[in-house]
């Protein structure tokens, strides 16, 4: 038996290298995608804001009339479809109540805002919160700038005016409406709807933005239904007929699509703190919160950057109470800073401190020791920072300086920083400088516990008239993804659109943290920061160096899970890490072809979102869309350029353990809607790739065939040694039995 045990084992594990484990593959993967995925066309509960006044006289900015306070039947639409709805009223807007923090969605019935709070419902659009309006509320919009940024009064006739109509034309096909497409009618009761025109909706600043949904069907010019999804600032606008009296079968599903698509999906969620007195607002009414409201050193156009990059943001209202509290801090992300003319109480530094070591961020921005004014608030910042490796100098640098950066990834594409008055930093171990003037250091970070913090010697770096310099701006966007990306377990670098592209807004509706960037030459410097479940590599814009392709060779030889699009790899068709894709180049694609669905059971194309059709047409036109591969043993080709599989006609391949994914077709092309889902197919088939890749059941081991060769070697000269110590023994002569003793008791 001794001698048979070896050659059963090394049989045993010959046969099991050609076995994949059911672990590496999944066990009911559907089912655990399912679980994972929340995207943005499957039901999501919303957080709504319903107004409730009932003063309907009309306010003196519109010329609106007949306004009415119907809430009834909508509330208990929108509770029936799983929302959970909040009447609040003009005291509770003017108490500051109306945060994107705690609300998704404000909708306003046929009533407009009192004069008092006109600016803080503003306020809430401005910081990435929807607005769903019914009617005469579109006067409301045009006055304070929603859609025409340099209105100056609410449009009557010019932009507006009220049509009698009853049945209205469905002109687009738009996820606010799914049940309906273009061509179809829709019926409200016959009365005077406030309708706007084509000729305005195209002429007005949100033009690129506007999708027409519905037209008087006996007047077509005249629109009575659209939707804005901004672009430039705000968040998304919802405009439709009606006014909650009786709502109709043909609006019911109508309202409930558009409150889900209105849920913001934000990377991460801003509150700019007014409760100790900033010396700058953000904006022109926060002069009861602030030293200064200057129109220009503000920071309105760092709100319109965040939101406009999904983000969303609050202002940190006074309190009768304690105003940093971990309950009111708990949900935000990021907390800014800027200089304060109130002090931080002690309780407050604790909070704040817990907070960050949590897994908050802090933005703070000093100035220069002797700023006048009522409070010196770099003491206050540097006792706030206590227990932090970074404070404010007191030496008093002046002057405009540009800065040049050190090697902090929030300086990826950065030269300069344009930085005023100031003094420079004092930093110590833990913290990093990442900006100098000379050996000084000006701006610093620090990873503080779960948390991050950056701290600036100029608050005007990122005001509105000194955002707009040198690289501030870009500089200010690295600030802001780094500060919210500490909790990332996901890094995506994308050469074309950045943190709007359509892999991070899969990202965004699947509810994932991640870190994004858009220079390759940080991609070392990032691979390295921490370990990470997915790296997605979308180079579709530039040619990719060979030390790019040896680091995330590297990264997936060691195990990594990666997805890669990539449109040249004949550029370097040798190298070892299409080898390790399971790919081999075949040829190049132009003119934007058709990708066809070889297997269309499989997940990337089923789940979360059933694609159900043949194909994906391109409709983005890059030169080189990419290139048709020939597929090595151990992979599997999911979609080709023929209708069937062919040789060297794939265009999607991953491996059969599930460690990598490789789009050799450019699927940020497919911006059209095969499936009639209303939203975009590349967006769409990103959510499946990620779901599949981050789903139970492969991954971590790069079991090619070279590595099982290697792990097989050593394993069968394990098993020789253990053998030979065996036969060993075994062979060794018997011990001699011992003698009995005889010795007596």
């Amino acid at each position: 038996m001794n001698r048979v045990l070896p050659i059963i084992l090394i049989s045993i594990f010959l046969t099991s290298m050609f076995i994949v484990p059911t672990t590496l593959v999944g066990l009911n993967d559907n089912v655990v995608m399912q679980s994972l995925a929340v995207p943005a066309q499957m039901s999501r509960d919303a957080r709504v804001a319903l107004y409730d006044e009932d003063n309907v006289t009309v306010p003196a900015y519109s010329n609106a009339e007949n306004l009415t306070n119907h809430l009834d039947e909508l509330e208990t639409l929108l509770e029936d479809a799983g929302h959970s709805v909040t009447r609040l009223t003009t005291a509770d807007i003017l108490n500051h109540e109306l945060l994107t923090i705690d609300y998704d969605v404000f909708i306003l019935v046929n009533n407009l805002p009192r004069e008092s709070i006109s600016l803080l419902v503003k306020e809430f659009w401005l910081g990435g919160g929807s607005i769903l309006s019914f009617n005469s509320p579109l006067s409301y919009l045009f006055y304070e700038g929603f859609l025409e940024y340099g209105m100056i009064d609410d449009g009557l006739i010019t932009h507006w005016m009220y049509l009698s109509s009853d049945t209205q034309n469905v002109t687009s096909r738009h996820s606010t409406m799914k049940d309906y497409h273009i061509n179809d009618t829709v019926s409200e009761r016959t009365a005077n709807w406030m309708t706007t025109s084509t000729l305005v909706l195209e002429d007005m600043d949100v033009n690129y933005d506007v999708t027409e949904m519905l037209s008087i069907n006996s007047a077509p010019l005249f629109v009575t239904a659209f939707a804005v999804n901004n672009g430039n600032k705000g968040g998304k606008i919802v405009q439709l007929p009606g006014d909650g009296s009786s709502i109709p079968a043909d609006f019911e599903s109508i309202i409930v699509d558009s409150v889900e698509w209105l849920i913001p999906r934000p990377r991460g969620r801003v509150a700019y703190d007014l409760s100790h007195q900033p010396r700058l607002s953000v904006d022109s009414w926060d002069g009861e919160f602030s030293t200064l409201t200057d129109p220009i050193s503000n920071f309105a156009q760092f709100r319109n950057l965040a939101v406009n990059h999904t983000f969303t943001y609050d202002k940190f209202y006074p309190t009768s109470t304690a105003n940093f509290t971990s309950e009111r801090l708990a949900d935000y992300d990021i907390l800014v800073l800027p200089w304060p003319d109130l002090n931080y109480t002690s309780s407050e530094i604790q909070v704040v401190e817990e907070w960050v070591s949590g897994g908050g961020s802090l933005l703070v921005l000093g100035d220069r020791h002797d700023f006048p004014g009522p409070n010196p608030g770099d003491l206050a910042i540097n006792s706030l920072l206590q227990n932090f490796d970074m404070s404010l100098g007191t030496n008093n640098i002046l002057g405009s300086i540009s800065a040049t950066p050190g090697s902090h990834v929030t300086v990826e594409s950065c030269n300069s920083l344009a930085m005023g008055n100031r003094n420079h930093l004092v930093v110590l171990a833990n913290a990093t400088a990442i900006w100098f003037e000379g050996a000084d250091p000006v701006v610093a970070a620090q990873e503080f516990g779960q948390g991050r913090a950056i701290l600036s010697a100029d608050m005007n770096i990122f005001d509105s008239s000194g955002i707009t310099l040198g690289y501030n701006l870009r500089f200010a966007l690295n600030v802001l993804v780094w500060l919210s990306s500490n909790d990332a377990e996901i890094l995506l670098f994308d050469d074309y659109q950045g943190i709007t592209c359509s892999a991070a807004r899969a990202l965004l509706d699947l509810g994932l943290s991640f870190q994004v960037f858009t220079n390759r030459s940080y991609l070392d410097d990032f691979i390295d920061s921490k370990t990470w479940d997915l790296i997605i590599y979308n180079a579709v814009n530039h040619l990719q160096e060979l030390i790019i392709l040896d680091e995330l060779y590297a990264y997936a030889d060691d195990g990594g899970k990666l997805i890669m699009t990539y449109w040249n790899l004949d550029d370097n068709p040798t190298h070892p890490l299409w080898s390790k894709l399971g790919v081999e180049y075949s040829s190049s694609l132009s003119g934007t072809p058709s990708m066809y669905i070889w297997d269309a059971s499989h997940p990337i194309f089923t789940e979360p979102n059933d694609h159900g059709g043949h194909n994906y047409t391109s409709v983005v036109l890059f030169g080189d869309d990419g290139d048709a591969m020939t597929v090595r043993p151990g992979f599997t080709a999911l979609a080709g350029i023929s209708v069937d599989v062919q040789d060297g006609n794939a265009a999607i391949v991953v491996s059969n353990v599930k460690q990598t994914l490789f789009n050799g077709f450019l699927i940020d092309n497919f911006g059209t809607d095969e499936d009639d889902s209303t939203y975009e197919d590349r967006v769409e088939l990103w959510q499946n790739e990620i779901t599949y890749m981050l789903a139970p059941g492969g991954g971590g081991f790069p079991l090619d065939l070279t590595t099982l060769l290697i792990i097989g070697g050593a394993a069968i000269a394990l098993i020789v040694i253990i053998a030979l110590v065996m036969r060993r023994r075994s062979s060794a002569p018997a011990p001699k039995p011992k003698k009995k003793s005889t010795k007596k008791k």
